[in-house]
């Protein structure tokens, strides 16, 4: 795949205390820890020039540091992922942030290049979402979906079930998009961002990139054929060990 022809820095963003998954970063898949599949995932990624860890936990940093890999401990309150990968990527040389939730250790790197890659439509910020026909993805506040208009760019992301139909059915063709946690942030972009207060339908959805789309960002959005199961809970991990046993995901090395 050809560069963006920009320095891009990949970031994962975690803290220890998630609540919906206490020390979700540290957990094991398939023997090993969560942060360090997603960073070999970005590792894989043939855009990303190099990658880093923002965390609030030294025994986090302590993990990463033994892996080869860099962390950057941010000690001060975050409201999101992204607000951590701002401060954390403030004094590195990089034009394009790719902030990749710990909740992805299964994402395929060709996907995340093409995130990166539709940053040259000229957007603002680029994420990821793939087509499901879940029914229980589609009703469940855990999944978040994303309405795109025909240019590819989001309309609107919520945790309700977006599109929905007045006559009773789940959505257009059986489908609708199931938001990936990745966003690949020009650096003014993430600047800005960081920079603006919360707003309501942030505050109101527990969205990060509602932000944006109230601050007026643009955010394209990259369609992968189909997605890799994320991690909210501890019991999500089951039937990701589940794939990687049975050969239907290959980890990366």
């Amino acid at each position: 795949m050809a560069k963006l022809g920009a320095v891009v820095l990949g970031v994962v963003p975690c803290r220890l205390g998630s609540t919906r998954f206490p020390g979700k970063p540290l957990a094991l898949l398939a023997g090993r820890p969560m942060v360090e599949h997603v960073l070999a995932r970005l590792a894989s990624a043939a855009t990303v020039d190099g990658s880093l860890v923002a965390t609030d936990s030294d025994e986090i940093a302590e993990l990463v540091r033994e892996l080869g890999a860099q962390a950057a401990l941010v000690r001060q309150p975050c409201p999101t992922g992204s607000d951590r990968t701002a401060i954390a990527v403030r004094d590195r040389a990089a034009d394009v942030i790719v902030s990749l939730q710990v909740d992805q250790p299964l994402i395929a790197p060709s996907d995340i290049d093409k995130a990166v890659m539709l940053l040259e439509q000229g957007f603002d910020i680029t994420t990821l979402a793939y087509p499901c026909a879940d029914r229980e993805g589609y009703v469940s506040p855990d999944v978040v979906k994303v309405v795109v208009a025909a240019d590819g760019k989001a309309l609107y992301f919520s945790r309700a079930a977006i599109p929905s139909s007045k006559e009773g059915g789940t959505e257009r063709n059986g489908l609708y998009l199931h938001h990936v946690g990745l966003y690949c942030f020009r650096r003014s972009a993430l600047e800005r961002f960081a920079a603006a207060p919360r707003g309501n339908l942030e505050v109101t959805e527990c969205l990060e990139q509602l932000r944006a789309l109230e601050m007026g960002l643009s955010i394209g959005v990259a369609i992968a054929d189909h997605g890799r199961p994320g991690v909210d809970r501890a019991e999500d991990l089951e039937p990701l060990e589940e794939l990687v046993a049975s050969g239907e995901v290959v980890l990366s090395p």
